[in-house]
């Protein structure tokens, strides 16, 4: 089964049937979807002080996904030259990431898949 993004319709859906009291199994029903999916959805997109609401998880949705994840790591300076230091070394990127691991177990910033130290090496290259 593959992944889908919540609608604008849906969000909408999601927003009355909590309103009415509905339990998050039997909005997952309703939807189609599984209830995790909708627990997920009002933990991310929900508003940190109120109920959760349609119109205000729509835009926070929309600014989360415009932001691509690779970007918010590159900023991580000493990750970003931590990899570069070893592409210079001629290690693979597999070698890199597992590396990182060993090296910062308890430094979950310091972490970075080997799809994204390619999207690097593409990129300055």
């Amino acid at each position: 089964m593959s992944y889908q993004h919540f609608s604008e319709n849906e969000r909408y859906v999601i927003y009355h049937l909590k309103l009415w009291g509905l339990s998050l199994r039997e909005i997952g029903r309703r939807l189609g979807r599984h209830h995790t999916s909708i627990s997920r959805e009002i933990k991310r997109n929900g508003s940190p002080h109120a109920v959760y609401y349609g119109g205000y998880a729509q835009p926070k949705a929309d600014e989360r996904a415009s932001k691509a994840r690779h970007h918010r790591k590159r900023s991580n300076k000493r990750l970003y030259n931590y990899v570069t230091h070893r592409i210079q070394q001629e290690w693979s990127p597999d070698e890199i990431s597992k590396r990182l691991i060993l090296d910062y177990p308890s430094n979950e910033q310091m972490r970075c898949s080997v799809e994204t130290i390619y999207q690097w090496v593409f990129k300055d290259a």
